[in-house]
Order: structure tokens, then sequence, then C-alpha cells
């Protein structure tokens, strides 16, 4: 019975199922003036609107995909195609100037729901998957993408909202406003580097550091030492927005796995990854 009512549970309580524990708390109210928009994920697509207003949009990702999904929403210049960003992001390291990224939930694992917010500008947006199955091949390389449209809208934008905690991502670093407890947290990341970051977050399995994560990541080689637990993606320079979680306590793994602009290589190869201890 429990197993049937899981989606109605996930959708009406803002649950969150890592790990195979359930957390029925209430999260966060929703920021003001917001419009909430529900996204599926499961092998190999997106089930999400194809048109949005613009203004701030809070996304509701919901996993029911075996493997971890997340969203990459990236904003494209007129007259590309989603055929134009597959060609881009197949060639790797950096992405071209008519490529912006926005930012969105980071992954979660089957059963789990990521939340994030962002202000949408109008014009015209790609969603896709960057997670990397077991057999190497990138998700959005297996048709995870979609492309959005972002209408004007008729009003003024609401502000994104305030948070008690911020992450703040450099080159190459990661710094936390204060150290987080226990429970639900509204979390403004911001980007104050001088190109792209990701915020990864994962909690790690008893005995595992941030290196094991990331050789893992490398090889997919024998089962993950983390479970995926959300955070933001990619975001532009000067780029913020808000996540909602809830964290249990344990030790989670922070990493960006962005490719660096000047040598292609992977960020947390200089050194952008570290733990955080959640008592």
């Amino acid at each position: 019975m429990l197993e049937k009512c899981r989606p109605v549970l996930l959708a009406v309580l803002g649950a969150v199922e890592f790990g195979g524990a359930l957390y029925g708390q209430a999260g966060p109210p929703l920021p003001a003036g917001t419009r909430v928009v529900q996204i599926v994920t499961h092998e190999f697509a997106f089930a999400m609107p194809d048109s949005l207003p613009a203004g701030l949009t809070t996304f509701r990702l919901r996993n029911e995909g075996q493997q971890p999904h997340h969203l990459m929403l990236y904003r494209v210049e007129p007259g590309k195609s989603l055929a134009d960003v597959l060609v881009a992001l197949q060639a790797g390291g950096a992405h071209p100037a008519w490529m912006q990224a926005v930012g969105g939930p980071n992954a979660v694992p089957h059963g789990g729901v990521a939340v994030g917010t962002l202000l949408l500008l109008p014009g015209r947006y790609v969603a896709f998957c960057h997670v990397k199955s077991p057999d190497q091949v990138l998700h959005f390389a297996k048709g995870m993408m979609k492309a959005l449209t972002v209408t004007a809208a008729a009003a003024p934008a609401a502000p994104l909202p305030a948070a008690a905690l911020t992450v703040t991502l450099r080159d190459y670093t990661f710094n936390w406003s204060s150290r987080p407890t226990r429970g639900w947290h509204r979390i403004a990341v911001r980007n104050l580097g001088s190109q792209r970051h990701e915020l990864i977050l994962s909690r790690l399995r008893p005995g595992k550091t941030s290196q094991d994560f990331i050789a893992w990541m490398n090889t997919q080689h024998g089962p993950p030492p983390v479970v995926p637990w959300g955070g933001s993606t990619d975001l532009p320079a000067g780029g913020h927005m808000i996540i909602d979680l809830y964290l249990k306590p344990g030790t989670y793994s922070v990493v960006c796995r962005v490719r660096d602009a000047e040598d292609g290589r992977p960020h947390d190869e200089h050194g952008m990854y570290t733990t955080v201890h959640v008592p």
C-alpha cells in the first residue's frame, strides 16, 4: 500500500527519499511570487512543459528513473536547434558562446526530489541531463534533451528569496557561510568565479571520501561510494540560484565537475572538492 501511495506522498508532503529513508516533514514555504514547475525524469527523458512564462520559477524534479538524473538548463541564441546543442555537448570542453548556463536542480537517485529556484528570462532554452550511465554514455546522448521556450511575462518578476545559508563557488573552492545542521535548508548558491561552476552534493557512504567519489565517477567501477543528494547544475560566472533540501546526519561530498575553460580538465582536478559534516 505504501508503495502505491509513494508518488502522492512525494508530491503532497514534499518528502524526499534518499538511501531508503523517507522524510515527510514539510519543506520550506514556497518563495513569494514563484511559479512551480513539476518535472519527472526517467530513462531517458524529461516530462515537463514545452513553454513557460519568464520570472521566478521553482523546479521540482522527481526522479522516477533507476539511474540518477538532474536538470541542466541552458539559454541558447535564436536559430540554434537541439541538434546544434547536441553537437556542442559531444565536443566536450568549453561550451560555445551561444550557450549560456542558467542552473537547475542537481542529481537525485530513484524516488528522490530535487528543488531549485531561479529567475528565467524570455528566450529559447534547452534542458538536458549530463549524468553518465554505467555504459559510459552521457544521458543527453541517449536522447535526454528537451527544448523549452520562455515567453515574456505580464508582470514584473519576483526576486529570488532570501536564504539562511549561502554556498559561494569560486575558482576553485566552495565556501559555506556556516556549517549546515540536520533538517530542511534553503540555500543560496552563488558563483563568484570567473567561469561556470556547479555544486554536486552527495552523501558519502561510511568510510568513503570525496576522492573516492571522484575516482568512481571517472571509471564507475563497483558500487558508488555516495548517494546523490541534489545541489545545483552549471551556473555562469555571476550566476545565482536557490536550492531547498533536507540534510540528515552524515558527511557530504561537494564537487564541481565542470571542465575548465583554459585546460579542459574537470574542476575537481584543480582541487574543487570538499566535504561538509552534518551533526
